[in-house]
């Protein structure tokens, strides 16, 4: 055998054995995480007789809307509480950046009442907490609840 078929059989071999399990625990990890989270979230619903309207996960959070009631339901993976919002009295939603220099610090929903009182702020991202490399994608879903929450609002 000449030396590149036996440095890609090494390369292989190392590959199967640690990068794969690594990968496919990692995977498993994230599959139990997601199900807890949404395990907690229909016990929150049940818990309340509330029906849920629409949820997501976002990275380690998960949110839920009921429709009917008006409550939003938003909890971390690693909280031990959700937080249940009566959002009965609100007007508008709004998503807010907050900057520290040129990296984003925070991208939150906020939802205020008529008088612009603060109700709740849902953090979709927050810096050193959440993955950097998604902040596209967590500022899209905040923008996509503050439109769906707006339409609610406005009725």
């Amino acid at each position: 055998m000449n030396h590149v078929s036996e440095n890609a059989l090494i390369v292989g071999t190392l590959l199967l054995i640690f990068i794969v399990p690594v990968y496919i625990i990692s995977r498993q990890s994230k599959k139990r995480r997601k199900a807890k989270l949404n395990e907690r979230l229909l016990t929150a619903i049940q818990d309340r007789q509330l029906s849920l309207t629409r949820s997501e996960l976002i990275g380690n959070k998960i949110i839920g809307w009921d429709q009917s009631n008006k409550m939003l339901l938003f909890t971390a993976h690693d909280s031990q509480s959700m937080n249940v919002n009566d959002l009965k009295a609100a007007s508008r939603s709004y998503v807010i950046k907050n900057m520290n220099g040129s990296a984003v610090k925070s991208v939150k929903l906020q939802v205020v009442d008529p008088n612009n009182m603060l109700l709740c702020s849902i953090p979709f991202y927050e810096q050193f907490m959440d993955n950097e490399l998604k902040i596209k994608q967590l500022d899209e879903q905040a923008k996509g609840w503050e439109q769906l929450l707006n339409s609610h609002f406005a009725h």
